[in-house]
């Protein structure tokens, strides 16, 4: 039988639901994380998520996808909760119907899809989650098997990184790593099966353009930080270093519009063979 709460005061399980909202050390340290609307919610079940809990405002009607997803998910506790607290809850100017509170997954490189044709972006201390989430969304636009974030930067499961993602953090597995000590690891291990595996960086400063590089079979592309660029540990750890040739004032691009340019030209280079 489903578990109801309901939920009429500022308690135990609001304050639980607020945590994971606004703070990252709680959230890992409950191996859970918020996500509001449909897009997201649909994404979600569609990637087989765990559903731990399922919150709407008490007294509201629910459309008939709200009630397909409640009546779906029945391992879900469900709150119900008043209004003017549910409202607290999202960042949304519309407010949502749903709010969902789902299982972390592991930050294993094991999610991560590897083989012939591979390709997995890396970015390194991300310090602004829009940025992180629309990342995201171009590396499920154009291809990329998995992204793997290294170093203190924005947490994954940041609400603003899953709604700049427009439900593709769901669709692409996401792993978090300490740093590009990992990584090289991880990369040594690969080339015992992958000899031609390409790390590749971006930077400003390269001298090679993206459209003039051989783009190999296999591309684990790493993009840096937004104010600081690519990090020295990195510089060395590539084998090669790419640019975006440009025009006008800008010495540089916003790094999540750099990633889908080169992701771009990536995908564009692998249709033309």
């Amino acid at each position: 039988m489903t578990r109801v709460l309901k939920v009429s005061t500022p308690n135990a399980a609001f304050q639980r639901l607020d945590v994971l909202r606004r703070n990252r050390t709680k959230r890992r340290r409950h191996g859970e994380f918020l996500i509001e609307g449909v897009r997201a919610i649909n994404a979600a079940l569609a990637g087989g998520w765990s559903v731990r809990s399922l919150c709407y405002a008490r007294g509201r009607s629910l459309s008939r996808w709200a009630v397909s997803v409640l009546e779906s998910s029945t391992s879900a506790t469900r709150l119900e909760i008043e209004p003017g607290l549910f409202e607290q809850l999202t960042e949304k100017q519309e407010v949502p119907e749903l709010l969902a509170v789902l299982a972390m997954k592991q930050d294993s490189l094991d999610r991560i899809r590897v083989g012939a044709d591979m390709l997995i972006v890396i970015v390194d201390r991300p310090s602004n989650p829009g940025n992180l989430g629309t990342l995201i969304r171009s590396c499920d636009a154009f291809g990329a098997d998995g992204v793997i974030v290294t170093g203190h930067g924005v947490d994954l499961y940041d609400p603003s990184v899953i709604r700049a993602s427009v439900g593709s953090f769901f669709a692409v597995p996401c792993v978090a790593l300490a740093s590009h000590r990992d990584v090289a690891a991880w990369m040594a291990e690969l080339r015992r099966s992958y000899p031609e595996l390409a790390l590749v960086g971006t930077s400003a400063h390269a001298s090679e353009a993206i459209r003039d590089f051989r783009w190999g079979k296999e591309v684990v592309l790493v993009v840096g930080n937004e104010t600081d660029g690519l990090s020295h540990a990195y510089r060395e750890l590539c084998e090669s270093v790419v640019k975006i040739p440009m025009r006008g004032a800008p010495t540089s691009l916003n790094a999540a519009v750099a990633a889908s340019i080169v992701l771009y030209e990536i995908d564009s280079q692998r249709r033309a063979i």
